[in-house]
């Protein structure tokens, strides 16, 4: 994982440098005495981000420089929270500044005080990235030995400058007409079965089960069939009665908050009694044949030739679930994955230069069939300009794999690599989201203005970069699935890959936390995603955390939880008030990003944190 530890450092160093800049010419820092070392700082911080763009990922196998590694990582972490906690104080200052002066003449040990105290902050910091910098020679002598194992520097034209003005449709549906005709035959034939027919989709991560499922669910002859046809994202977090919240979702068109499980599971008796449906189980992974079995008697007041359509990656949850027929979706021939790659891509092929068609057939050849894997590099050759990037990716050793999941993974991190800086910390924000979750564009860009990630010198712009951002990252296949709701609120949504979630997760590493099991990440703890659990949450976790997803009725919190410094954003969902820690309250650089399934019981404390925070939405 060295290789995205490196890149994920020059992304925040990245970011250290952007927010610095605008500093070191303000006012408040002159006064604070701190021009020179901010000046001092930037210069630290653009040295090592060139140097290290240049090395790479080389030396990261050997524990003496991944460690040096890990410390820059730190280092840059806590100089960001630094300089973002400066910017409010000079932003402050600016606003002020007339009254500061009386205040100073009045108050002078006080205000004088506050001044050395941020002084002395910025100056520590800046001692951190000498000694590292200082550190750095015994870093190059190790990297000078090894291998190149990494791509090659991205120079070409970056994607997302400007918004996108439209969005490429879903790709992976190239060549899937047989496979898609086939499964509904499967699910209309009733034989005179009397018990629910269950055909499974059988496939590689990425591989187009979840795009053939939709269309199968999109079908007319299918929707002429069946008389409730209903859609269901299990995902890895299994667990019977949220599956079956989420069944009631599907059929009720509400959600299932508070209600007792044996009011819902009437509900969805009620509905479906005597009717022939067909229910698709999207990404599914317990192998447990007792939860299946809980989950099925829920179902069995359907009419005979109701169907479930079930998608996953492991041929034994084919087996625990008995399946009627097992379906295995093969990969792609190489003429379908160029068709697909064009599609992404955006041109004909009579449209490509020879060399580079050739150079991109050889590159897709490499992503063996896999749907996501040609989309995702698709996306990224589409933002540069010359061979030498072409050649650079089709010549890089990541996607000289024999593992179909590990080829698959590869293509991603190094689409990854590829991604313009300024995108990669807004796609890495998007890991605070459970898996399947329906990201809204609208308060995800604010998630991203709230922490810093877009940058404009027109406040006003700041919304329009963000969709140009957000339709970026649906352009090279980090998200997807995107959604425009215009007879309704207009609201625009998408969703994430599983696989692509992997990916994030993996870059963070123990950088982000999900659920609070694992105690021993509470010191490194950046994103913290919280849904419901037994006992009291630690309050150790929440030391350095800056994005906040909390979702669950049975979470409790330290009550002495002091204020958090930290934390730019909270996501809350499914809350109840009194549950939140008293940090929440005062909390005043940050944005809430209020939920519609927010819940609110007799307590002012959320209220009056809503009511302060509106400011910022």
């Amino acid at each position: 994982m060295g290789g995205m530890e490196a890149a994920l450092v020059c992304t925040m160093l990245k970011i250290v440098v952007t927010k610095l800049a605008p500093l070191v010419i303000k006012e408040f820092s002159s006064m604070a005495g701190v021009t020179k070392d901010l000046e001092e700082l930037q210069n630290f911080v653009e040295d090592i981000n060139d140097w290290l763009q240049k090395v790479g990922d080389k030396a990261t196998r050997n524990d003496r420089s991944s460690n040096w590694l890990k410390k820059l990582k730190d280092a840059t972490y806590d100089a960001e929270d630094l300089i973002n906690e400066f910017h409010i104080e000079a932003e402050k200052h600016d606003v002020v500044k007339n009254a500061a002066v009386k205040y100073l003449w009045k108050k002078p040990k006080a205000f004088t005080f506050e001044y050395y105290k941020t002084a002395q902050k910025i100056k520590v910091i800046k001692k951190r990235f000498d000694a590292i910098v200082k550190q750095r020679s015994n870093y190059c002598r190790i990297a000078n030995l090894m291998p190149v194992d990494h791509p090659g520097q991205y120079t070409g034209k970056t994607i997302g400058e400007e918004p996108q003005s439209t969005i490429v449709d879903e790709t992976s549906v190239c060549g899937r007409d047989q496979e898609k005709n086939r499964m509904i035959s499967e699910l209309i034939e009733t034989n005179g079965q009397q018990r629910i027919k269950i055909v499974s989709v059988i496939g590689l991560g990425g591989s187009g089960k979840t795009t053939l499922a939709k269309l199968v669910f999109n079908d007319s002859t299918i929707k002429n069939h069946f008389q409730d046809i209903l859609w269901v994202h299990v995902s890895r977090e299994f667990a019977v009665e949220k599956l079956v919240e989420k069944l009631f979702e599907a059929i009720a068109g509400d959600k299932a908050t508070h209600l007792p499980l044996q009011r819902v599971s009437k509900t969805i008796s009620d509905k479906l009694t005597g009717k022939k449906f067909l229910v698709i189980l999207d990404d599914v992974w317990t192998e447990d044949r007792v939860d299946w079995e809980r989950f099925m008697v829920h179902l069995k007041s359907g009419a005979p030739g109701s169907s479930i359509l079930l998608t996953t990656r492991s041929r034994k949850v084919a087996e625990a679930v008995d399946s009627t027929y097992t379906y295995d979706l093969p990969y792609l021939s190489e003429e379908m994955s160029w068709k697909v790659f064009q599609q992404c891509f955006g041109i004909a092929s009579k449209a490509l230069d020879p060399e580079f068609e050739q150079v991109g057939k050889e590159i897709v050849n490499k992503c063996g069939g896999v749907p996501l894997a040609v989309k995702v590099l698709a996306g990224v050759l589409h933002g540069t300009k010359g061979i030498d990037e072409w050649q650079s990716i089709r010549d890089s050793n990541l996607l000289d794999v024999n593992d179909d999941e590990h080829r698959v993974f590869s293509c991603l991190w190094l689409s990854y690599f590829y991604l313009p800086h300024h995108l990669k910390p807004c796609f890495i924000h998007c890991s605070i989201f459970p898996r399947g979750y329906v990201i809204n564009m609208r308060n995800l860009i604010s998630q991203w203005i709230a922490h810093g990630f877009i940058r404009t010198n027109q406040l006003q712009q700041l919304e329009v970069v963000g969709i140009g951002y957000f339709d970026s990252l649906l352009k090279v296949g980090f998200l997807q699935d995107r959604e425009e709701y215009l007879w309704g609120t207009g609201e625009v949504t998408c969703k994430m890959h599983d696989l692509v979630h992997d990916l994030v997760r993996q870059i963070l590493q123990d950088e982000l936390v999900f659920g609070i099991a694992c105690t021993n990440q509470t010191k490194m703890c950046r994103y913290l995603s919280l849904t419901s659990w037994p006992g009291e949450v630690d309050k150790k976790l929440f030391d350095k955390v800056r994005a906040l997803y909390v979702s669950g009725r049975n979470l409790a919190f330290d009550k002495t939880m002091k204020k958090q410094h930290c934390i730019r954003t909270v996501i809350l969902k499914h809350i109840i008030a009194d549950s939140l820690p008293l940090f929440v309250a005062k909390l005043n650089t940050w944005d809430i990003l209020k939920s519609p399934m927010l819940t609110v019981r007799h307590s002012q404390k959320l209220s009056q944190v809503v009511g302060t925070c509106r400011q910022f939405m």
